[in-house]
């Protein structure tokens, strides 16, 4: 199997224009390749490569897929909105007749990548794309790195966790001047490589942020000397990083994860284990939304 992450620049002005960064993770959570796309083709040719030889697939993108509102946003992301969980903004006046993620979508069907609200766990011969929230997955990350929300709840009150996750600040990635930026980039790789239980590995990549592919992440001097393009470009390798390992912690089925909405009316793929995930899930049912 390989777990693919799709950190896509969906939004009016970038779909098309700006580059798409795919991260690829094997079995063990071992970071193996990653690489930047441009068209819809562009990044189905890459996914299919990272599949060949019949491997299966499991796709998480980082992006809106499925946008049935004509304004305002999408059920779910009101609801994460209530749980201070970061959440898209989508609606189909933002795009008119072209939403990006639906041609990214059609050609990852024209090489056998299935769209779906739930990926099957442990399902090695699977073929499929799901939506994730990179920005939601990182907050969740360091709520759990404080030793929250993973346990079974006793003692800890809903309101609690709620404070808790509102405590915590959103890490602003792609906004803000290049020193707030670098530091938040250099938080959320530390997140990555260097929280108990989930620290990865990247193997033999480049240690420059200018290689076509095969960026280590984890060695770029992450400082404000960077442009803000290059800033984008790792900011794209974390999305893209965090996307993978949403759908890679599903896929182990260990960790923990919740699929919040259904089908056409929106979902999202996010990791949540314990107390934190039955919050979620009460969200869901006072708002009426599905999960699982």
């Amino acid at each position: 199997m390989r777990f693919i992450g799709c950190s896509l620049a969906w939004r009016p002005g970038e779909a098309g224009e700006r580059p798409s960064c795919l991260v690829v993770l094997d079995e063990r959570g071992s970071i193996v390749a990653n690489s930047f796309a441009t068209l819809a083709k562009e990044i189905s040719s890459a996914v299919e490569g990272y599949g060949a030889d019949r491997r299966g697939l499991l796709v998480g993108v980082d992006a809106p897929l499925s946008v049935p509102n004509e304004r305002g946003t999408r059920r779910i992301e009101r609801v994460l909105s209530r749980l201070s969980l970061p959440a898209y903004s989508a609606s189909r006046k933002m795009f008119g007749d072209e939403l990006f993620g639906e041609e990214v979508l059609a050609a990852l069907e024209g090489v056998d990548v299935e769209y779906t609200d739930y990926p099957f766990r442990r399902a090695r011969g699977q073929r499929t794309v799901t939506e994730v929230d990179s920005a939601a997955a990182l907050k969740v990350l360091l709520f759990e790195r404080e030793g929250r929300g993973s346990g079974d709840g006793r003692g800890e009150e809903d309101g609690d966790l709620l404070e808790a996750l509102r405590s915590l600040p959103e890490p602003k990635l792609r906004k803000g001047n290049k020193e707030g930026r670098a530091e938040a980039l250099r938080g959320a790789v530390d997140v990555l490589w260097n929280t108990p239980g989930l620290r990865l590995r990247t193997g033999n990549l480049s240690a420059d942020l200018a290689a076509e592919e095969n960026v280590d992440l984890s060695k770029i001097d992450i400082s404000p000397e960077l442009t803000h393009a290059q800033l984008d470009r790792v900011a794209s390798l974390v999305e893209g990083t965090l996307a993978a390992y949403t759908v890679h912690r599903h896929w182990k089925g260990r960790d923990g994860s919740i699929l919040v909405g259904t089908g056409h009316e929106g979902f999202v793929l996010l990791p949540a284990a314990g107390i934190l995930r039955e919050v979620i899930a009460g969200e869901c049912r006072a708002a009426g939304v599905p999960y699982v």
